[in-house]
């Protein structure tokens, strides 16, 4: 493969940029479109079609893309590697089960490994400070709250509605025909880019606590902090098991579990109800991330505190509202858990809350 000759014009990557971010910069700097600067990048993304459309690029860099990328702006291979989403494999994902599902399946790995491949969620005032860099970690499913300006994290335009970077009525296809600020939500709507400036949307605050929630899981996912269930040192593959089996329990036990619950604010159970119209126990996406940042917000409030507790009895007396009402619900007979790698610690403090004339052996 012939290397790409070297641009002009080069914008260096922002500190915890997103490859897709990184190359709209480039695109808007050299004025042309994502495709063309995708052509000009040397990714070959259009393959037998003459629309660019990335199924799975951003997950991980090859070596040709990192020679690609370096012959046209210099830009280093280590660089290239922390635009992409393996950053946090192992952890919240895992970078080769999105491409074994990226190529089948438009929006599997949303499901799968919660994390949207195309599409993303973004803070509007991050936006606006940076001129349009939009952070890897937006991408994540669990992406509720930005821990800088304590806002509520925004799902989609305010004025077309399409999930931000999904790409409208032309889902995942890189345009061509125009460029687009990287500020600007640009999805395709009647064949026209939606001009919505997005650093004007309309965002609600968050509070200091899950700001701060937010924030030591994300030390966790870059892989700065050292997790722990139950005072029990885990890996961080083990942490976000446990931590998607306390979403999943959530979602089996609602709405009763929110009787349950103390000191969880309003608006919190109100997010989850609302989450459970699109990731109730009885649909095909019940095991996907929370369905938008308002839910990931909830469920950060919920779950840190639990896993935090200093032992693994306090685990069991915090996991008791969860299990019970899952168990209530008569939802662990299909063993619903039964593809996660929980830490030993928080498997036997849900157990230990069903009674052994039910119990199908364990949720997992």
């Amino acid at each position: 493969m012939a290397l790409p000759r070297r641009l002009a014009l080069v914008t260096a990557p922002r500190p915890g940029e997103g490859f897709g971010s990184w190359t709209d910069r480039m695109a808007w700097l050299n004025r042309c479109s994502p495709g063309v600067m995708a052509d000009l990048l040397g990714l070959e993304l259009r393959g037998s079609s003459p629309e660019v459309r990335p199924r799975v690029c951003g997950v991980r860099a090859d070596d040709g893309v990192r020679r690609a990328v370096c012959a046209a702006t210099g830009v280093a291979g280590g660089a290239v590697d922390r635009m992409h989403l393996a950053v946090f494999d192992p952890g919240p994902l895992s970078a080769a089960a999105v491409l074994s599902v990226g190529e089948t399946a438009a929006r599997a790995s949303a499901g799968r490994e919660w994390v949207e491949v195309s599409g993303s969620r973004a803070c509007p005032r991050c936006l606006l400070a940076s001129g349009g860099v939009w952070q890897l970690w937006w991408k994540l499913s669990c992406a509720g709250v930005c821990p800088v300006h304590g806002v509520v994290l925004l799902d989609r335009c305010p004025s077309c509605g399409c999930v931000l970077r999904w790409g409208g009525t032309r889902p995942r296809v890189l345009p061509v025909a125009w460029s687009r600020p990287p500020t600007v939500c640009a999805s395709s709507v009647g064949g026209r880019p939606c001009p919505q400036w997005l650093p004007l949307a309309r965002v609600r605050p968050a509070s200091a606590s899950v700001g701060e929630f937010q924030r030591r899981w994300l030390e966790i996912a870059y892989g700065r902090g050292r997790p722990a269930v139950g005072g029990v040192e885990v890996s961080a593959a083990e942490w976000f098991a446990a931590f998607r089996a306390c979403v999943l329990l959530l979602r089996l036990g609602l709405p009763g579990v929110l009787g349950r619950l103390h000191g969880v604010p309003g608006w919190c159970g109100q997010a989850l109800l609302e989450e459970r119209a699109e990731r109730g126990p009885y649909g095909r996406r019940f095991g996907w991330g929370p369905a938008s940042a308002s839910a990931a917000a909830a469920f950060l409030i919920v779950v840190m505190p639990l896993l935090e507790a200093a032992d693994a009895r306090e685990l069991s007396g915090r996991v008791r509202p969860l299990a019970r009402a899952a168990i209530e619900a008569g939802c662990f007979g299909a063993r619903p858990l039964a593809r996660l790698e929980v830490p030993e610690v928080f498997a036997r403090a849900v157990t230990s809350h069903a009674p052994a004339r039910r119990w199908v052996k364990t949720p997992w």
